[in-house]
């Protein structure tokens, strides 16, 4: 029997515009129907969530996440719970971000991929491949070994490896051979982003005419803006062929630099996470052995060196200080986390909601804060204080 349950909404988010005053009408794994407030009468009052009304969102889509919840998601109940983790603050679909080390590993990582999609709380979409072909000058914290020069071969056997579960690889487009894998990428429908880069603008333009679509976490590893030299940045804001991840936290970026972003390319980008591991765990030094060594300080978690290392806050977070900004809203900060991922992605049916949509909804209070959090229509979460579903 499908469990049938009625969500008062204040607002939601609709494809264009807020809606106020609605019931979301949940059947199932189903959005049944979307009615005025003023329908409420046709309904028992057993029926409802509680007397609140929420604000009801998408469930957020997250392109660029390494992990969380301080899980080695290279095993099964590791990607499980870190799986839980993002699900609980409100992403509901998410691609598995990975570097690459070598064929078997990153056969093994598709192969569990595929095996934790039937048992997640969230939606796993594929693998986001970070390198190997990256600018070693840019490589950030990700680890020297696996960032190399293009090898066409060797990217033939990567896309074999990755058993179709690849969807996004983030390449220097600087590189010798770069047009190459970025034209392979688009042929096989892989997303080319650019990343881990020192290019010029020219080079990140030309790079969009072989088949980019993306920038991988705009401003952070990749050449400095300078107003006779753009670069990477630059391209992205202007090149409307490319679409550019943000990591909206609060720390990666300036709140000038955001806001710049924001602004300048609003509509053309993609809220993303960027969590490591430690995603969620309280400030200290915390070791996966075998792996690496990172310290959760001040928002960030950090190699040894010093380096940052990634996020530490879910994508709830990036949408919150991104509707903070100026001239953004919830509803806008919100596209930028569900629809514009999912448009990405060529994924119709995730980042809306719709009649006999998924019901993969974020329930948030008037303060923003996650009350409640629904996949295909079962509730992942539930705050403290909110009454549980009717029976």
């Amino acid at each position: 029997m499908l469990k049938r349950f009625i969500i008062r909404a204040r607002a939601l988010a609709g494809d264009e515009e807020p809606l106020e005053d609605k019931l979301v009408v949940i059947s199932g794994r189903r959005i049944e129907n979307i009615l005025p407030s003023s329908a409420a009468g046709r309904f028992s009052p057993k029926s409802f969530i509680g007397a609140q009304r929420y604000l009801v969102l998408p469930g957020l889509v997250d392109i660029h996440c390494h992990g969380g919840g301080g899980a080695d998601t290279s095993t099964l109940g590791g990607l499980l719970a870190a799986s839980y983790f993002h699900a609980s603050q409100g992403t509901t679909a998410m691609l598995l971000s990975v570097f690459f080390r070598d064929l078997d590993d990153l056969a093994r990582q598709a192969e569990l991929l595929q095996e934790a999609r039937q048992q997640a709380p969230l939606r796993l979409l594929g693998l986001h491949l970070e390198g190997p072909y990256l600018n070693p000058e840019a490589r950030g914290s990700i680890p020297a070994d696996v960032v190399r020069p293009v090898d066409l071969d060797e990217l033939d056997a990567i896309l074999e490896a990755g058993l179709g579960e690849i969807r996004v690889m983030t390449v220097a487009p600087e590189l010798p051979g770069a047009e190459d894998v970025v034209r392979k990428l688009r042929s096989e429908g892989v997303v080319a982003a650019l990343g881990h880069s020192l290019a010029t603008a020219e080079q990140a333009h030309a790079a969009a005419e072989w088949g980019a679509t993306l920038v991988t976490h705009l401003g952070n590893a990749m050449r400095p803006f300078h107003q006779r030299d753009p670069g990477l940045v630059g391209a992205a804001l202007a090149d409307p062929r490319l679409t550019a991840e943000v990591i909206a936290d609060g720390v990666h970026l300036a709140p000038e630099a955001l806001s710049m972003f924001l602004r300048g390319k609003v509509g053309e980008l993609i809220l993303v996470s960027d969590c490591r591991w430690v995603a969620g765990l309280p400030d200290g030094e915390y070791t996966q052995p075998k792996v690496e060594t990172l310290k959760v300080e001040q928002g960030l978690a950090r190699q040894a060196d010093g380096t940052i290392a990634g996020g530490v806050y879910p994508l709830w977070r990036g949408v919150t200080v991104a509707a903070d900004m100026p001239k953004m809203t919830i509803f806008n900060a919100v596209r930028m986390a569900t629809r514009n991922p999912a448009r990405l992605l060529r994924h119709k049916g995730l980042g809306r909601i719709g009649v006999n949509g998924l019901a993969d909804l974020v329930l948030a209070g008037p303060d923003l804060s996650i009350r409640r959090v629904f996949v295909r229509g079962v509730e992942i979460f539930r705050a403290p204080g909110e009454p549980p579903l009717p029976e």
